[in-house]
């Protein structure tokens, strides 16, 4: 991809500061989640000493926005540097309100406090994260989509495809893999989308919240490395209106139960479970209460249907059973609702809440109004009063 990155970012120059010059400090990326829910932040601190564990990473804090509110980052996952590499770090944080109650875009709280249930730690419960995303270049077009036209619903399928008019971005895709590997996420692996500039990767499985904090860090990642090709990464699941294709973020779920032998049997035993919650699911699959999944399933390359309805191997289904696990008589479910765009600590949290805990209500942060706390009190903010 040479173009825009020419310019934008120098590797060479880069690289030969970065990594040629050995440093006897060690630099921390601290990595969060955006007050809109979905964009992702950074940014860095001196260390004096090589962390091993979120433990070792002090608490930062960063003025979220006007009127000013603190926030304070907590970190709670620590991965590998790929940019800087050698003792570099890279944390994730959960960010916190200036009284210590979670942010209003922190699902992480709640879906922790669901994981260390007992009944929850009993049931073991393993996700795989597929998260599909689109390249999109300088003039914000989807990468390989030619200038006069856009694909129609009948061109060719491009998932899976090899070959130089097929396949747009996969410098970026295998470089993502590379570097996600070197971080220590557990990625399973990635393939070519449905349409040009369309990619997949795939994250776990993993249990309890641990795939959610390798999904954010890959996204991180993601982001990261576009700086480098000059090109920009969305994970909207309709950068085009219509019926072009869409991205989606499917969950592969499964309990001990399931994966033991017999287990088809506590798959099919959820369905009811989940048909029960499916309204108020579909208000968790996208940061904005659903319209962006809405858009998604009315598209031709739909991939979830609005309606709950489950499957073998039926892949216009809400949840799908592989065909492999109906043979197998155990394994997982794909649960096929969420949009590109999901945050996957709030719909795993769903998930466990209503398959293992059996809830009926599922509670949607997104409806709450949010609370602003003022790092200063309304009379410093005046200005005749100072």
């Amino acid at each position: 991809m040479e173009g825009p990155c020419s310019y934008r970012f120098n590797k060479s120059v880069h690289s030969s500061y970065v990594l040629g010059l050995p440093i006897p400090k060690v630099l921390v990326e601290y990595v969060y989640i955006a007050e809109d829910g979905y964009n992702i932040h950074s940014k860095c601190r001196k260390l004096n000493q090589v962390p091993t564990d979120p433990s070792d990473v002090p608490t930062w804090s960063f003025a979220a926005n006007f009127p000013v509110e603190d926030r304070f980052l907590k970190p709670v996952a620590i991965y590998n540097d790929p940019f800087r590499q050698g003792n570099h770090k890279l944390v994730l944080c959960e960010v916190y309100a200036n009284d210590w109650t979670p942010a209003p875009r922190n699902f992480r709280k709640s879906c922790t406090d669901a994981m260390k249930t007992a009944e929850v730690t009993e049931a073991a419960p393993w996700f795989g994260l597929e998260q599909e995303y689109s390249i999109i270049d300088p003039s914000n077009r989807p990468l390989g989509w030619p200038s006069p036209f856009m694909p129609q619903p009948s061109g060719p399928m491009h998932h899976d495809a090899v070959g130089m008019h097929k396949t747009f971005g996969r410098d970026l895709y295998e470089a993502h893999l590379f570097t996600c590997i070197y971080a220590g996420i557990n990625i399973s692996g990635g393939n070519a989308e449905a349409f040009p500039g369309q990619w997949e990767f795939q994250v776990g499985p993993t249990e309890g919240v641990q795939a959610s904090d390798d999904l954010w860090m890959a996204r991180y990642l993601l982001h990261r490395l576009s700086e480098e090709f000059g090109v920009a990464v969305s994970f909207h699941p309709k950068i085009i209106p219509g019926d072009v294709g869409a991205c989606g973020g499917h969950v592969n779920f499964s309990t001990k139960q399931m994966r033991e032998d017999g287990g088809i049997q506590h798959i099919k035993a959820a369905m009811p479970l989940l048909a029960r919650t499916h309204d108020q699911f579909l208000r968790l699959c996208d940061p904005h209460g659903g319209a962006d999944n809405e858009a998604r399933i009315k598209g031709f390359f739909c991939t979830a249907s609005k309606h709950f309805k489950w499957g073998i191997e039926d892949r216009d289904a809400t949840v799908r059973i592989p065909r492999q696990v109906a043979e197998d008589g155990k394994g997982f479910l794909e649960d096929r609702r969420p949009a590109a765009n999901f945050d996957p600590y709030i719909v795993t949290d769903a998930l466990v809440r209503t398959i293992v805990l059996r809830q009926d209500f599922l509670r949607n942060p997104y409806a709450e109004p949010r609370v602003v706390r003022l790092s200063v009190t309304p009379q410093q903010t005046n200005p005749d009063t100072n």
